[in-house]
């Protein structure tokens, strides 16, 4: 697995995890906050360009309205 899929797949987890929790609505400074929790920073601008990959590959989605993103409820799959 290439480092930019381990990425992916570890925003993608985070993401699921943040839902998990009550969260319906993510944006890319809930990710870098629990990331930097575990001592795996990524920046902003990483996160939301991971992001545009989840969203073309259907497993999210932007709310046009107010800018937050939400899993796709069909994203029963994991990435990579």
């Amino acid at each position: 697995m290439s480092i930019g899929q381990r990425r992916t797949k570890l925003v993608f987890t985070t993401f699921e995890e943040l839902v998990a929790e009550g969260r319906k609505e993510i944006r890319p400074g809930d990710i870098t906050s629990r990331l930097r929790e575990r001592n795996q920073p990524l920046s902003y601008w990483e996160v939301r360009g991971e992001f545009a990959t989840l969203e073309a590959e259907g497993l999210i989605s932007v709310h046009a309205e107010t800018g937050a993103w939400r899993l796709v409820a069909a994203a029963a799959r994991k990435v990579g």
